[in-house]
């Protein structure tokens, strides 16, 4: 029997996927960094609904669907940021 993955994990599954070049950065983070814990779960709820629109459409769902790939777009964007955020913060020794 398969192993139930939670959705923030699932979340950071895709976002490997996503961003290789960050993919060992985001090891790192999960699952200790809150934030971007939160920012995976986000992730996977937004992209599971993506893809169910783009998959299965339902009549209504053609205006939401550029919404929903914006809104994946942003979380991806809100992923680099924090990255960069770390990055800088571990740079100036205010993170282990």
């Amino acid at each position: 029997m398969g192993r139930s993955v939670d959705p923030a994990h699932r979340g950071l599954l895709k976002l490997m996927l996503r961003l290789p070049s960050r993919r060992a950065e985001l090891q790192r983070m999960w699952p200790d960094d809150l934030t971007f814990v939160s920012l995976c779960e986000a992730y996977d709820d937004a992209t599971t609904t993506l893809e169910r629109m783009v998959v299965r459409p339902l009549p209504t769902d053609g205006l939401l669907v550029d919404e929903y790939r914006e809104i994946c777009a942003d979380l991806e964007a809100d992923v680099e940021r924090h990255c960069r955020f770390r990055a800088s913060k571990a740079l100036s020794g205010k993170l282990p």
